[in-house]
C-alpha cells in the first residue's frame, strides 16, 4: 500500500493492486482490514508516528521555546525531504482517503500541538499554567497553517526544498505568540535585506499571468459579495467558504488555473497564488475578529481556514471533479474552527 499510494495516488490504487504487490490473498487482506481506507489508515498512522517521534524528541530541552521550535521544524522538514513517499502519504494523499482517514489525520496533527504551547513567556497561560482559550486557538491555527504549507509544497513536487523553509516557517509560526519579538533566523550572522520582487521571465508564465489577475479578482469579488449579505459573523464565514466552493464547482477551469496550474506555471505565478490566498484569508479574518479574542488570533485562524480549503479541495479542483469538493462543514472541521 505504501509504495503504491506514494507512486500512483490513493484514488488510483485498488485492493487488487495491493494484493498483487504484497503477494497476499484477498481472504488474508480482509482478515486484517475492513477495506482499502482502513489499510491506508494503518500505513498513515505508522508513517506519522515514525516522522513525529524524532520531531517531538528534538523539541525537548531547556532552551528558549523559539530555538526548540526551530530545531523541531528542521527535523520535520529534513525527514520529509528524505522520505518523499512518507511526505506524500502524510500530507497529500490522506486528504483523499475518506472520512476515517480525515478523522485520524485530525488526531495525528493534534500531536503537534505541544510545539505551539510555549512555557517560557510566549503565549498566554492561566493561573494553573495551562494555555488560555485564545492561546489554544492560536495553537490550532498554527498547526493548520503548517499543514497547509507542507501540503502545498509536497503536492507541487518541491519536497526536496522543504528544509529551505525552516526560517520562514519559524518566523511566521512564532509571530502570534511573540508579537514579532523572536530573533529571526540568520540575525546572528548578519544577514539582512529584503526579498526582491518576483517577476516572470518565461513567456509561458507571462501568458498565464496575463489572465490570472482577472480570475483572482472574480473569486475575491464572489466571496466578498456573499459575505456582505450576512450580519452575523459566523454566518459571514460560512457564506464566504460556501461561495468559494460554489465558485470552484461552477467554474472548474478557472478554479484549476487559480489554485492548481499556478503552482507549476513558475515562481511569479506561485507568488500570485500566495497573494490570492492571503487576500482570501484577509476577507475571512474580518468576521473572525468579532469571534476571536484579538486580531492576531483571528488572522491565524483565517489562514488555517483557507489552508483547510486548499488541502481538501486540491485533488477535486485538479481533476475538474466538482462533485468531489468538500462541504463547508468539512472545511471548518479540518481547520478546527467548529
Amino acid at each position: 500500500m505504501r509504495e503504491l499510494v506514494a507512486t500512483h495516488g490513493y484514488r488510483d490504487v485498488s485492493v487488487a493492486a495491493v494484493l498483487r504487490h504484497a503477494g497476499v490473498s484477498r481472504k488474508t487482506f480482509y482478515e486484517l482490514y475492513a477495506g482499502k481506507e482502513e489499510c491506508f489508515v494503518a500505513v498513515y498512522e505508522g508513517e506519522m508516528e515514525r516522522l513525529l517521534a524524532p520531531v517531538m524528541q528534538a523539541f525537548e530541552g531547556s532552551e528558549p521555546w523559539v530555538d526548540r521550535l526551530r530545531t523541531a521544524l528542521g527535523v520535520l522538514l529534513g525527514a520529509l525531504a528524505g522520505d518523499p513517499s512518507a511526505a506524500r502519504i502524510c500530507f497529500v494523499e490522506v486528504l483523499a482517503a475518506g472520512p476515517l482517514a480525515l478523522e485520524r489525520r485530525g488526531h495525528a496533527l493534534a500531536a503537534l500541538d505541544p510545539l505551539f504551547a510555549p512555557h517560557d513567556g510566549a503565549g498566554e497561560r492561566d493561573a494553573d499554567g495551562a494555555q488560555t482559550p485564545r492561546s489554544r486557538a492560536v495553537t490550532a491555527g498554527s498547526v493548520g497553517y503548517l499543514a497547509e504549507v507542507l501540503h502545498r509544497e509536497i503536492a507541487a513536487g518541491r519536497v526536496d526544498d522543504l528544509p529551505l523553509l525552516r526560517a520562514q516557517l519559524t518566523d511566521t509560526l512564532t509571530l502570534p505568540f511573540t508579537g514579532g519579538s523572536a530573533p529571526a533566523e540568520g540575525a546572528a550572522n548578519g544577514s539582512a535585506g529584503t526579498a526582491a520582487a518576483i517577476t516572470a521571465d518565461d513567456a509561458g508564465e507571462r501568458a498565464f499571468l496575463a489572465g490570472y489577475g482577472e480570475i483572482a479578482a472574480d473569486v475575491l469579488g464572489t466571496v466578498s459579495a456573499a459575505m456582505a449579505v450576512e450580519d452575523d459573523p459566523a454566518a459571514r464565514i460560512r457564506a464566504g467558504v460556501g461561495a468559494l466552493l460554489d465558485f470552484c464547482a461552477k467554474r472548474p477551469d478557472r478554479a484549476r488555473a487559480l489554485f492548481v496550474e499556478a503552482l507549476s506555471a513558475g515562481p511569479a505565478a506561485r507568488e500570485r497564488r500566495s497573494e490570492t490566498t492571503r487576500r482570501l484569508a484577509d476577507l475571512l479574518a474580518q468576521p473572525l475578529r468579532e469571534l476571536r479574542p484579538n486580531e492576531r488570533i483571528a488572522d491565524v485562524s483565517a489562514i488555517a481556514l483557507v489552508g483547510g480549503f486548499h488541502e481538501l479541495s486540491y485533488n477535486a479542483i485538479e481533476r475538474l471533479a466538482p462533485d468531489d469538493l468538500p462541504t463547508v462543514d468539512t472545511i471548518i472541521a479540518v481547520a478546527r474552527l467548529d
